[in-house]
């Protein structure tokens, strides 16, 4: 292999090699729009976001290959593949920028809000594992996640675990 002399790209192939599997079953999308100013200020936030639930399913035992596998991509992927559409799933973005977090924004309660700051659609008992988080700047996406993190993942985990177990 090249040396490419990135230890972040390293990493992340150490995470998952080019040739993973893509089984639509098993894949927990968190999703992004495909607007540049969502690549530009969510993307980062969806990456961290699926690495911290990847480090979560590997705590409880689970292999990237063959166990369920949170993936970031775009909206437009997404809202695209029916198959993808029934697995539990996280947007970020603002529905502006993030046509899944719009449809979601439709069809969830608001779980957490600070007014002109961030938000988070979710059912709170996560009987539906669908989620839709985003800020109205960068500190204010930071608090939805930190904040989903804080209150949400393991119960998330769990509902990810019950469907792609399923």
């Amino acid at each position: 292999m090249t040396d490419v002399n990135d230890p972040i790209f390293e990493h992340e192939r150490l995470d998952m090699a080019p040739d993973h599997p893509f089984e639509p079953e098993l894949v927990v999308p968190i999703v992004v729009g495909a607007h540049p100013r969502a690549e530009i200020s969510d993307r980062p936030w969806a990456s961290r976001l699926a690495r911290r639930l990847r480090g979560v399913l590997r705590s409880r035992g689970h292999d990237l290959l063959g166990g369920p596998l949170p993936l970031v991509m775009t909206d437009v992927w997404y809202l695209n593949d029916d198959q993808l559409r029934t697995q539990p799933t996280l947007a970020v973005g603002d529905p502006a920028v993030n046509a899944a977090s719009a449809m979601l924004a439709t069809r969830l309660p608001c779980a957490f809000a600070i007014d002109d700051v961030c938000q988070i659609l979710l059912d709170p008992e996560l009987l539906e594992p669908r989620g839709a988080l985003w800020g109205v700047h960068d500190e204010g996406t930071a608090a939805a996640i930190e904040r989903f993190e804080s209150k949400w993942m393991e119960e998330f985990v769990d509902a990810v675990e019950h469907v792609c177990d399923a």
